[in-house]
């Protein structure tokens, strides 16, 4: 089954960490999808760093690709 949301956001929320041992804190990245601003419920993820990079160079690529597609003739 396909969802589809109109809104994406990512934050740091910084209830979303814990501490390192020796100092630091383990920081999520949320990415929250919102099918309408104050209709129904958002759906979310936390994410660590590296899965936020991850994801975010996944998306990049899909882009250029979705680019190239809409420019070819």
């Amino acid at each position: 089954m396909t969802v589809y949301y109109r809104h994406i956001r990512a934050v740091i929320d910084p209830e979303q960490s814990d501490p390192l041992p020796g100092g630091g804190r383990l920081q999520d990245v949320s990415v929250i999808l919102v099918d309408e601003p104050g209709g129904g419920e958002p759906v979310a993820i936390a994410l660590l760093a590296c899965q936020a990079r991850e994801l975010a160079f996944e998306l990049l690529e899909l882009a250029e690709q979705a680019d190239r597609e809409r420019t070819r003739r």
